[in-house]
């Protein structure tokens, strides 16, 4: 006869810590009670009182020392009462199961009708019940599911020990039941793990033993799933059950054993059917786990301080937080997750209750250097996470292990304050790497440089004049501002800016603007960009030019002097240009003589070229105006009264009119 035992069964993590737990109340030889029965399992229960830890019921039976709270978890108001009577709490309730605590808790306060799916006397679903709250519904068949009326916002949270399948069924049928459902699947992966592994034994022997508390809800569901697969299928407690009339022509027998069984009742079973055959593991049943060696494993539990690994053996791995990751974090969950699979090194592969000891440390820094001198070798780039500034530049962590980046080589520009880099994650090339020496040093300079040469490539391939990009302004200088428009900086010069003079770039831009530029010239050779800003304005002059007239006298101010004439500001962004012949009736030699900055004249525009964006004005055309103006009053006035003809002495006025 051949004996295949499941390669998942016995103590699952919540139930061993549970008993560890209760272990060491008892050597500390302080009086303490769990409060019902830790796990359910009479063999352990009983074997916890013979070392001083008893049972009780409701928390007045005890009036001091600890109260131990068991796997199955309970209610808030057990912590308030416990509180109130001065008892000291340890709290041995399963991680799996108070995520489901809080998952109720969570549903309920988000204003969900929460639905439990479980056992409805199961002590662990009564207690999800009590965080969830007045109104909290079990359901534990389809039927059930069927008859539930509908509730237009349902949170379902699960019993960690039910069957995913009976779980998913009923979801589906409460789907037809909601508007608005939100589902937390929280049944725990080691119980899918060992119903997966019950079955597959049970569908290759003709006898199952399914070992187990019969108070066990996990365990007498083992039972029945296994008898789906297998005709003959015994549930016991103790190997002092077996009867060899169960094993009459019988070939091959499988064994597993529900959640909250210890490996030595296992082992009395195995031990007492070796009596009479010999057992044959599965093939794949156990992986050779030895001190020393690296093995890969998945994460089955996640705690803050530890973390549980299936490396493919009997028992559970366990990772402390001091060995999971370089620099040590906070949460466990801050750098794994259930399900993923990692690389682990053992510490100890008889780590006795404690489990087998693990660190992905140890792993990651013996992988890290070939990883390193592989991205060395080809120049690849690898995660980097900068976690302290140090002497010369920052310490870093790369694949688990620490490394070294020069203040050089953080940024393609110097970088006063390195402290803003502090917590963050870069692509980093190897740019040094002996193992020997445990030296690692990076550069992200060189990945920041590879990537502006082919941005720039790329810009300047599909640049054109005329073209009109969005920029950042990234410096000032007394001639303009570069801009950044695209991974390469083009110069937007001072007398591009504005269509009016301007002194300083600061008068129009400043640093970090996001502008609309149009591109003037480019000069791949020299890496040259020319821009302008004002080319996406309309040129004022034109506006202005168009509500004056070709003999138009108005004032304006005199704005500077030339050897030709003096300009005159006409308008806001518009000048006319008074020649020197046509500033005085005399010969002028120089403007000086007639105008200095900043006067106020009249003048007569003579002409408007706009295609020379030109004005011709004259003072003298203008100040004619204005004597022919005021003469004429005169003329008529003398004419129609004594007869005397001013014109006759000043008709030269008017000569230059007809």
């Amino acid at each position: 006869m051949n004996i295949i035992l499941a390669k998942h069964c016995g103590f699952c993590y919540g139930v061993k810590r549970a008993v560890n737990m209760v272990l060491e109340c008892a050597a500390e030889k302080i009086p303490a009670s769990t409060l019902g029965p830790i796990i359910h399992n009479p063999q352990m229960v009983e074997k916890l009182a013979s070392m001083g830890v008893g049972q009780v019921n409701k928390l007045d039976e005890i009036s001091q020392g600890r109260v131990i709270i068991r796997s199955h978890g309970v209610g808030p108001n057990i912590y308030d009462e416990a509180k109130q009577r001065g008892l000291e709490m340890i709290d041995a309730t399963c991680p799996h199961v108070k995520k489901a605590q809080l998952s109720a808790r969570e549903l309920r306060d988000e204003e969900y009708t929460v639905v439990v799916i479980g056992e409805h006397h199961h002590p662990e679903v009564q207690s999800i019940v009590a965080w969830a709250g007045e109104g909290a519904i079990v359901l534990e068949t389809m039927a059930e599911a069927e008859e539930l009326s509908f509730i237009p916002r349902m949170g379902i949270v699960a019993q960690t020990t039910f069957s995913g399948e009976l779980f998913a069924n009923i979801v589906e049928v409460l789907k037809r039941k909601s508007s608005d459902m939100k589902v937390h699947r929280t049944i725990c992966t080691a119980t899918d793990q060992r119903q997966e592994a019950a079955l597959a034994v049970a569908k290759q022997v003709q006898a199952m033993l399914v070992v187990g508390g019969k108070n066990s809800a996990n365990t007498s569901h083992l039972a029945d799933l296994c008898r789906t697969a297998c005709e003959r299928v015994y549930h016991i407690e103790t190997a002092q059950e077996l009867q060899e009339k169960w094993f009459a022509n019988v070939g091959t027998v499988g064994i597993t054993a529900g959640a909250s069984t210890p490996d030595w009742l296992i082992e009395e079973v195995i031990q007492k059917m070796q009596e009479q055959e010999t057992v044959q593991s599965q093939e794949h049943e156990f992986t050779k786990v030895e001190t020393g060696s690296i093995v890969k494993g998945k994460i089955v539990g996640v705690r803050k301080d530890e973390v549980f690994v299936d490396v493919g053996y009997k028992a559970e791995g366990v990772i402390p937080l001091s060995e999971l990751a370089y620099p040590i974090p906070e949460n466990a969950s801050e750098v794994v997750s259930e399900g993923q699979e990692i690389d682990v090194y053992v510490i100890d592969a008889d780590g006795g209750e404690n489990g087998i000891q693990l660190s992905k440390v140890k792993a990651d820094a013996t992988l890290a250097w070939e990883k390193l001198q592989q991205a060395y070798e080809n120049k690849q780039a690898v995660d980097v996470h900068i976690t302290e500034t140090v002497k010369g530049g920052l310490s870093v962590a790369v694949y688990g292990i620490r490394g070294f980046v020069p203040a050089s080589q953080i940024d393609n520009k110097y970088v006063e304050d390195l402290t803003v880099f502090v917590g963050q994650d870069y692509p980093m090339i190897p740019i040094e790497v002996d193992p020997d020496r445990k030296k690692c040093v990076l550069s992200r300079r060189m990945l920041l440089e590879e990537e502006r040469r082919l941005q720039e490539e790329q810009t300047y391939a599909s640049l054109a004049v005329g073209q009109v990009l969005k920029g950042v302004v990234r410096r000032l200088v007394p001639f303009g501002a570069f801009v950044d428009i695209g991974g390469v900086d083009g110069l937007l010069h001072v007398s591009d800016m504005s269509w009016q003079r301007i002194a300083s770039p600061d008068e129009v831009v400043k640093e970090g603007d996001i502008l609309e530029v149009m591109v003037q010239k480019v000069d791949t050779a020299n890496k040259r960009i020319s821009l302008s800003l004002k080319q996406m304005q309309q040129d004022p002059w034109f506006a202005q030019a168009a509500a004056l007239t070709e003999g138009q006298v108005l004032k304006g101010a005199i704005t500077k002097t030339s050897k030709f004439g003096a300009f005159v500001k006409l308008a806001a962004g518009i000048e006319g240009l008074v020649h020197i012949s046509e500033m005085a009736e005399r010969r002028v030699t120089s403007a000086d003589e007639i105008v200095k900055p900043g006067q106020e004249v009249s003048v007569k525009i003579l002409n408007i070229d706009c295609k020379a964006k030109r004005i011709a004005l004259s003072m003298v055309q203008a100040q004619q105006d204005a004597d022919r103006n005021e003469y004429k009053q005169y003329l008529e006035n003398a004419q129609t009264t004594s007869g005397i003809t001013i014109g006759d002495k000043l008709g030269y006025l008017f000569k230059r009119e007809e």
